[in-house]
């Protein structure tokens, strides 16, 4: 093969193969020679496990992938022979680069190298070493297949945001105004509207003795923000750029000496405090509801007018069902569209909406549609943010429309609240102070409810007739109950009810606000108003296999004593597909009738899944303690109970029952009789049992801790 010049790639003393996927697609011998395969799936294959870091990838994962529009045999097939193709292709090189097992494939790290690995590797302290306006990740290479076209833009924006974020980490640690100008500027060509770096980039200039040019980029800062939202920037930002105009900063001020820690003159700005900030006139950030820009394609190669309508009453109703939740504002383009292209969600783009949502007829198959839905955010040029595939029929077109509306509205709505989070509070309108008090109710950290309750009030001070405030405040008290054992769950409930009633009054059609209104009603054993409004929801529902309606058939019938019916509607619903963001207000039912119907090892199993994220949630922790001690785990009772005690010292059998008064009282007593049995609960006053002295000395000291039966275990780790 003949020997060529190419540019970008750099040898390593071990490496025999070098594969460029940055531009377009090369592979590349230790002499030099191209070894790229020629087939179009080969290529893909090899991508993927470039871009896999070096970790094996499942047959499965790579036969879906290429091959998502034909049956499992036929791709699984179709993978071996795209193997042996890429096997021969890399046989020149004499030594075999590729780790192919029974199960899984992989690239030999030793053994190759891949450009984009810079990029997805880089750390704050050399991201500027990095080629600054980098060719497009697999420019060349999108027909594959469609499942490999949305792996391939996460691929892309994977690469992008790692990048992205070693600048900003770079931006607020580095002490150099030059280097810090450096970064400001990338972050810039990545980000146009960043104000963090427009205030280091304007800050740097003037602190490196170029006013100027600080001036110039000010004013660009400006008519960047007007040319793009029709507002100028932040408060902080203009209120920097009103200094720099002022000649405030002429001096240039002192860098740390050497051997001194000093944070960045940029980051050590002392920040306004909440109370100090206005309401500004121009709010730039969450402003107006969300809104989503749906439409259909279906490519010319589908002819089949059954199967279209099929898809096209997907689509109405899944849009139906997302207006539904009373959150995201829907756009549906009724018109039938060929293809996805970058030019269509250019086009799409212009309409000013947040989020695009394609709905794409890939194929018919078994006698069912399949179909990809992908959703892009506008603002980030078009990045993907949610995908997914599916395959269904006319009689189960409702119950898959509903359940994916939800994840749907779930997923767009953290989107978006995360998208929020690092803009100063002074740049949020009301909407936007909402969607970071719904951001950061996620966290389940009772440390910031104060953080959360000023923004929610904020935000209804200034919008108090605004439905989705009311809904996000709502939401955050049902979760904060949850973790409050001080007082009657009845009474921390009825702010909860009032408020959805309130919301209703607003959105009568909301399903959000009547599941919470629902919810509300049975925390405070108001059955009969709660049956009623069920009775409504399921009338006026297409389908009532709803995510949402399952959750209150499933809470309606642990609070009416039906155990087993409970555990099996709460089991059914966290194991479908797909995955619903927003589960909270519903999993620690899932332990609670799963460990009432007896089926004690299943609610153990779902409780220490859940505490793996979530280890500090007392309404978790509490029935786990319950199973185990019923279970005999002795240690892990030991550590449930050290580690509630830490979260509720206080927490007494009298305040436990007062939590659960929405469960039958024989079923309550299934709680607290596990409790006592343990030795970890007493009636009366006595709070649930503490650490003991010896207990609490031996995991100062780190040594190990004694169960109940004396046999000895890590201090971190439960027996099991």
């Amino acid at each position: 093969m003949p020997t060529v010049n190419r540019p970008g790639f750099h040898k390593t003393e071990t490496a025999i193969l070098r594969v460029r996927l940055l531009g377009h697609m090369d592979v590349i011998s230790l002499a030099d020679d191209s070894l790229l395969p020629n087939g179009t799936k080969t290529k893909g294959l090899l991508a993927i496990l470039a871009l896999s870091d070096r970790r094996p990838v499942a047959r499965t994962r790579l036969a879906e992938l290429l091959w998502s529009q034909r049956s499992t045999e036929q791709a699984r097939a179709s993978l071996r022979q795209e193997i042996h193709r890429l096997q021969d292709a890399l046989n020149p090189l004499g030594v075999s680069v590729l780790d192919v097992q029974r199960q899984s494939l992989a690239l030999l790290p030793g053994l190759t190298s891949v450009d984009a690995e810079r990029f997805l590797t880089c750390t704050p302290g050399n991201v500027l070493n990095l080629p600054d306006a980098p060719s497009p990740l697999l420019e060349n290479l999108s027909t594959v297949d469609p499942a490999f076209t949305l792996w391939l833009a996460d691929q892309r924006t994977r690469m992008r945001q790692h990048v992205l974020h070693q600048l900003e980490a770079l931006l607020v640690t580095t002490p150099d105004p030059t280097t810090a100008r450096d970064a400001a500027r990338r972050l810039l060509r990545m980000e146009p509207l960043h104000e963090a770096a427009w205030r280091t980039r304007i800050l740097s200039e003037t602190l490196c003795g170029e006013q100027g040019t600080a001036l110039l980029s000010a004013e660009t800062c400006i008519r960047a923000f007007q040319d793009a939202v029709g507002a100028p920037p932040g408060e902080e930002t203009m209120r920097l750029i009103s200094e720099i105009r002022s000649t405030r900063y002429k001096t240039v001020t002192p860098l740390a000496a050497p051997g001194e820690r000093r944070l960045p003159i940029w980051a050590s700005r002392s920040p306004v405090e909440p109370e100090a900030i206005p309401a500004p006139r121009q709010p730039l950030y969450g402003n107006t509801h969300i809104s989503t820009l749906v439409f259909f394609s279906c490519p010319d190669s589908i002819t089949d007018p059954a199967v279209i309508s099929l898809a096209e009453d997907f689509r109405d109703e899944l849009c139906l069902s997302m207006v539904r939740h009373g959150i995201l504002d829907v756009i549906m383009l009724p018109q039938r569209f060929p293809s996805t292209t970058p030019e269509d969600l250019d086009v799409f783009q212009q309409k000013g909406t947040d989020f695009i949502l394609s709905v794409t007829l890939t194929s018919q198959q078994d006698g069912k549609a399949h179909l990809t839905l992908q959703a892009f955010d506008t603002r980030l040029n078009g990045a993907i943010v949610w995908g997914y595939r599916l395959a269904f029929t006319q009689e189960n077109l409702n119950s898959l429309s509903n359940r994916i509306s939800s994840v749907l509205v779930w997923t767009l709505l953290l989107t978006e609240s995360r998208r929020l989070g690092s803009k100063p509070l002074a740049e949020l309108a009301p909407i936007g102070m909402a969607l970071r008090a719904f951001n950061l109710s996620q966290r389940h950290d009772p440390t910031i409810s104060g953080v959360i309750e000023d923004l929610l009030h904020r935000a209804e001070t200034r919008a108090p007739e605004e439905a989705f405030i009311l809904y996000v405040h709502g939401n955050y008290l049902l979760l904060s109950a949850f973790e409050q054992w001080d007082a009657p769950i009845a009474s921390l409930m009825a702010p909860v009810v009032e408020l959805m009633r309130k919301t209703l009054t607003l959105m009568p059609t909301s399903i959000n606000a009547r599941y919470l209104l629902t919810v509300g009603l049975l925390y405070t054993q108001r059955r009969d108003e709660a049956f009623a409004l069920l009775q409504q929801i399921k009338t006026e529902l297409d389908d009532p296999q709803d995510s949402l309606f399952i959750l209150l058939k499933g809470f309606y019938a642990l609070t009416g004593g039906e155990l087993v019916p409970a555990a099996q509607i709460y089991m059914d619903f966290f194991n479908m597909v797909p995955f619903m963001p927003i589960t909270i207000t519903a999993d620690h039912n899932l332990i609670v009738s799963c460990f009432l119907a007896g089926q004690h090892e299943m609610a153990l199993e779902k409780a220490r899944n859940m505490l793996i994220t979530n280890p500090n949630r007392t309404a978790i922790l509490l029935p786990a303690l319950a199973a185990a001690c019923v279970l005999g785990q002795h240690a892990l009772a030991d550590e449930y109970a050290e580690r509630l005690n830490l979260l509720q010292p206080e927490l007494t059998a009298s305040r436990i029952e007062a939590h659960y008064t929405y469960l039958q009282p024989q079923h309550l007593k299934l709680l607290t009789d596990a409790l006592k049995k343990g030795g970890f609960l007493e009636s009366g006053p006595a709070p649930l049992r503490p650490l003991s002295a010896e207990s609490a000395s031996r995991r100062l000291a780190g040594l190990p801790r004694q169960d109940m039966k004396g046999a000895k275990t890590h201090p971190t780790m439960s027996r099991t």
